[in-house]
């Protein structure tokens, strides 16, 4: 992704780079330009020689007088030419050449004879090939070879003949440098102006065009970037971005739920109203799904009609969100003058599950998505099971929410004994499912199928509710029996839990104290400020808590010291192996004089043994429960069973009272006991 002024680094370093070039390129331009003018200045030179060559020697001079040496008027005419320029500054110095280089006049000695010379410059300008030469004077070998006389331009012109136009021999000049040398400097300072500007424009120029340019692939960069990560139709981010969020949260160790949302029918949509009005449905539906999450949770189109969400909160909220979800898409919402709503199936999977990455999460959603479709559920949690699911078992999860509001559903019951006297204090309601095709369907075979949907708290509901008719039946018929209750971890997910089963108490017209509800430890380790909360409520209102299976979890002590509990229920494992392991013994011999030290009724589960329940009464065990006194049977069934029960009970005490009744009356006297009392 583009990062906030990286465009803007971009530019300086472009700005910098360009003018490396610019700058090379304006000093190569100036030497360029320093050069030819200096060469201008050189061939001014030679051309303001060759003037006075042609003006000057070729009318004097001819062939014959280069040949056979100069008279005495030539010499004189001459020197005066020489003196003249001389004296106007425009030559310092000048000599008259043969063709070979010999010096037939020369101005400082004009009455020297002809001086055989060899020059290679003057070879070249009697060719016809003209020589300049940047120098000072006296600097050549014929003048002694100084370095310290003026600065001049040498010149070497070829003159001719008058008659024929032949080369008779060669002009050599020193022409002064300085006035060319200030003509040349004034040229340069005005080329360099003009070039610096020149450059410094284009560089400007450049420098625009790499700005716009930078801006635009700024923009460019974020678009492209913003499409990668975004589904253009409802400008939500799309499957790519909802990956990469989840792999952050992944990383981060963050607990969280992902979601996967599946809209419908909405191919029907499609085929029906057309593509065009399909996209408009989809665009009104995810806005009005982003509209009832809060910012912080994410919402995604996967792809089709397929959304992701992913929320950082605990199980109630994953559950609110997506009540939320399900109300925003049914409420409807007007697309081209029609009226359309939508149903969802939600498939989700929790953080904390046993999966190996963030990729694996969705997976799992899709999974549980693709189960609850076949299911006709509105919504499933992933379970490990569901990597090899059984049609057979998302059939029930179908049928499940139809047959609770169908009367397929029945309570068997449980009693749990008083272990001193053998008396019925209570007993546990244990839902089964009479299945219409499949026979009497035991709690594993479907409540797990409840607890991963919403349908956990239709179900508890109705237990409840069943629960609370049999104790008023049962009452009308003079017998009160304390009913006890299994509420999930999944019911802390429903904030009305309390306040329906207090209103479902009061419709029946029946006490809160003949109401148990019995939770396991994962429902305290799920969410312990919920879980408070909620006992707590239900406590202060009458209702009896018990703490089921003690022992199996991770209920910390502390948490038996703060939650208002009334019963501690010891797990079936440690009872069973109680006689036959001396550790199993001490920790379920622990766990009662810890429960009673607390204030709290302990009950032994899964006494199937006289044996057990002797060792667990001896121990103080207050109350007992298992197939040792009767397996959970239908309420009819129970009514007949506590009836014998009971008239057990009274039997076996009659019996007891029969033989310990003649220690209970006194002895009568003997005849002289008689005789001597009297007396």
């Amino acid at each position: 992704m583009t990062r906030p002024g990286s465009g803007a680094r971009l530019f300086a370093v472009y700005a910098a780079v360009s003018l490396v070039p610019v700058v090379l390129l304006g000093v190569a331009l100036g030497n360029r330009v320093r050069t030819e003018i200096d060469d201008r200045a050189l061939a001014e030179a030679v051309s303001r020689a060759q003037t006075i060559a042609d003006a000057s020697i070729e009318p004097v001079l001819s062939h014959s007088d280069i040949r056979s040496g100069l008279t005495a008027a030539q010499r004189q005419q001459l020197a005066a030419l020489a003196a003249g320029l001389h004296g106007d500054a425009s030559v310092i110095r000048l000599r008259i050449r043969s063709n070979d280089g010999s010096i037939v006049f020369d101005p400082q000695h004009p009455e020297a004879p002809v001086t055989p010379f060899t020059d290679d410059e003057v070879e070249r300008a009697a060719a016809g090939h003209p020589v300049r030469v940047l120098t000072t004077v006296g600097a050549d070998s014929i003048d002694g070879g100084s370095t310290t006389g003026e600065q001049a331009i040498e010149t070497y012109v070829a003159f001719h003949d008058r008659d024929n136009k032949t080369v008779i021999g060669v002009l050599e000049t020193y022409l002064p440098y300085a006035p060319f040398g200030r003509a040349a400097e004034a040229s340069k300072r005005r080329i360099d102006e003009l070039l610096l500007a020149g450059l410094a424009a284009l560089w400007g120029v450049l420098a625009v065009v790499s700005w716009s340019v930078t801006r635009r692939l700024r923009r460019s960069a974020r678009h492209n970037d913003w499409l990668a990560h975004h589904d253009v139709l409802t400008r939500l981010p799309n499957r790519l971005a909802f990956t990469e969020h989840l792999k952050g949260c992944s990383d981060r160790g963050k607990d969280f739920w992902v979601s996967v949302v599946d809209i419908s029918r909405f191919h029907q949509v499609n085929d029906t109203l057309g593509h065009r009005t399909a996209d408009e449905f989809l665009e009104r539906l995810s806005t009005e799904m982003r509209n009832v999450l809060r910012p912080e949770v994410l919402l995604a189109r996967l792809g089709g009609d397929q959304f992701g969400i992913v929320v950082l909160a605990d199980d109630a909220e994953i559950d609110d969100v997506h009540r939320r979800i399900a109300l925003a898409a049914g409420s409807g919402f007007p697309v081209e003058g029609i009226t359309l709503t939508a149903e969802v199936v939600i498939g989700y999977a929790s953080s904390t599950d046993p999966l190996a990455g963030s990729d694996e999460f969705l997976r799992a959603a899709e999974l549980a998505l693709h189960a609850a479709k076949q299911a006709n559920l509105s919504s499933l949690r992933y379970e490990p099971g569901l990597d090899h699911f059984d049609p057979a078992q998302l059939a029930l999860a179908s049928e499940l929410g139809a047959a609770i509001t169908a009367g397929e559903m029945v309570l068997h019951y449980q009693p749990k004994l008083d272990l001193a006297g053998g008396e019925v204090r209570s007993v546990e309601a244990l839902v089964r499912w009479q299945h219409p095709t499949r026979g009497l369907l035991q709690p594993s075979e479907f409540v797990p199928i409840a607890e991963s949907t919403s349908l956990i708290t239709p179900l508890t509901n109705w237990v409840v509710a069943e629960a609370a008719r049999q104790i008023a039946e049962w009452r009308q018929l003079g017998q009160r029996i304390r009913v006890s209750v299994n509420v999930s971890a999944r019911n802390l997910a429903d904030p009305e839990l309390p306040g329906t089963i207090l209103e479902t108490l009061d419709a029946a017209g029946i006490p809160a104290a003949d109401l148990e509800i019995e939770i396991t430890e994962t429902f305290i380790v799920s969410d312990p400020v919920r879980a408070r909360a909620m006992l707590t409520r239900l406590h202060d209102a009458g209702i009896r808590i018990s703490l089921d299976d003690f022992g199996q979890g991770a209920t910390s002590l502390v948490s038996l010291t703060t939650l208002p509990l009334d019963e501690l229920k010891i797990d079936r494992a440690f009872v069973t192996d109680m006689n036959q392991s001396a550790e199993r013994r001490s920790v379920v011999d622990f766990v009662i004089s810890l429960g009673h030290r607390l204030g709290l009724t302990v009950v032994a589960e899964g006494i199937e043994t006289e044996a057990a329940a002797a060792e667990l009464s001896a121990m103080g065990c207050d109350e007992g429960q298992g197939y040792l006194y009767s397996r959970p049977i239908p309420a009819a069934g129970f009514v007949a069973w506590l009836d014998h029960h009971e008239r057990m009970i009274r039997a076996r005490r009659e019996a007891v009272d029969a033989t310990l009744e003649p220690f209970a009356r006194p002895a009568a006297a003997t005849p002289s006991e008689g005789a001597s009392e009297a007396r």
